[in-house]
């Protein structure tokens, strides 16, 4: 009788986590009666599919523009969720993008941003120290769904602009 409690409460467990598994969650309090009606925050998450989607969708734009770049979504806490290096770009980029795309999610807005802001004085020099994957070069992009950072996508192996406009392009695959 208690392995088949096990059993059946380990499976109404993982049903249960796969049933969220692909919900997009939004940013909203509720409340949570189950609690004596304390409230629950919840918030979006960046998903292994929706990433893939956004470096598909950027890869297309890369391959219409005949520009060999490598593309990297990371999530929330800077992990990589999805990256794509085309054959014919230098293998640096793969490093270049990730360090993009980390530096957008974790800085939470454009690395052209932040060397504008390095350059002109009103971003102190020394936050490409911060961290040993800060990349202030033009090309990341903080990834936002309701108004919140959860992630960020970095595109190197093009001038700056051209990178940009490619990370831009692979957001769209949100809409």
């Amino acid at each position: 009788m208690n392995k088949l409690f096990f059993y059946a409460a380990l499976a109404t467990s993982i049903l249960s986590i796969a049933a969220g598994a692909n919900t997009l969650q939004s940013n909203q309090i509720k409340n949570n009666e189950a609690n004596g009606g304390s409230h629950m925050m919840t918030v979006p998450v960046l998903t292994g599919e929706m990433a893939q989607n956004i470096v598909n969708a950027a890869a297309l734009e890369a391959k219409k523009e005949q520009l060999m770049v490598s593309i990297t979504v990371v999530d929330a806490s800077g992990q990589t969720l999805a990256v794509l290096r085309d054959h014919q770009a230098g293998v640096h980029t793969i490093r270049a993008s990730y360090k993009k795309a980390y530096t957008a999610n974790s800085q939470k807005r454009e690395t052209a941003v932040i060397a504008k802001g390095v350059a002109d004085g009103s971003i102190p020099a020394d936050i490409r120290y911060l961290d040993e994957n800060i990349l202030i070069m033009d090309g990341g992009v903080p990834i936002f769904i309701n108004g919140i950072v959860v992630g960020g996508i970095g595109v190197g192996g093009a001038h700056g602009s051209q990178d940009v406009r490619i990370a831009k392009a692979g957001l769209k695959a949100l809409d």
